[in-house]
């Protein structure tokens, strides 16, 4: 029970998360002369899900919750592969948001090859999935948490920066659950959605 409740408490803060910068200095932007956006990027193997019901024993305290675990979890093992057979790949719809977003503001010296002391923007999914806008709600909204890093060819971080798109205030309109879950297209334009989104504002901190 204690696993499952701590499983729990994990996607609350998730939920909840905040957005954090590590500026890039004016020595370090000025010596950065070629940058590549790395294909590789690395997804969670456990989707986020909250469903239609899923918040009510969230409302009553840490026994309530403890009690709602294995529910929550089961639903969210059951969303999952109810989804994640076809469609485009989430980590592919976060690499494409994030190539074009970089390319079209103009702010770094995109090339489409590495070259020697270029820098290197490697892209990682934190979270994603689905979730209730709020705890009377019926209906789904993406879910997606993003981080950039700028790493020069020793590893050393020069910039990050990372975005979550909440439940709350989320820029996707609320889609019907069953349409999440039966249409793969639907999925993908609600993350591409949430994708550009955040491009949008971690691009913007740099």
């Amino acid at each position: 029970m204690f696993g499952k409740l701590n499983g729990l408490v994990t996607l609350i803060i998730l939920l909840s998360g905040c957005a954090s910068t590590q500026p890039i200095a004016t020595s370090d932007r000025s010596n950065v002369k070629a940058v590549t956006l790395s294909k590789d990027v690395p997804v969670p193997s456990k989707m986020s899900y909250l469903g239609p019901g899923g918040a009510t024993g969230l409302a009553f305290g840490a026994i309530e919750a403890a009690i709602a675990a294995p529910g929550i979890e089961k639903s969210r093992e059951s969303f999952q592969e109810q989804t994640t057979e076809t469609g485009v790949s989430i980590n592919r719809i976060v690499y494409e948001e994030a190539l074009a977003q970089i390319r079209q503001s103009g702010k770094f010296p995109l090339k489409d090859e590495t070259e020697p002391g270029g820098a290197t923007i490697y892209v990682s999914v934190l979270n994603y999935g689905f979730s209730i806008p709020h705890g009377f709600s019926s209906r789904l909204v993406p879910i997606l948490g993003v981080r950039y890093e700028m790493r020069d060819p020793s590893g050393r971080i020069l910039w990050s920066a990372t975005e979550r798109v909440m439940p709350l205030g989320n820029p996707v309109e609320p889609i019907d659950v069953d349409e999440i879950k039966r249409n793969a297209a639907t999925r993908e334009a609600a993350w591409r959605a949430a994708a550009k989104a955040l491009a949008a504002k971690l691009v913007a901190n740099y």
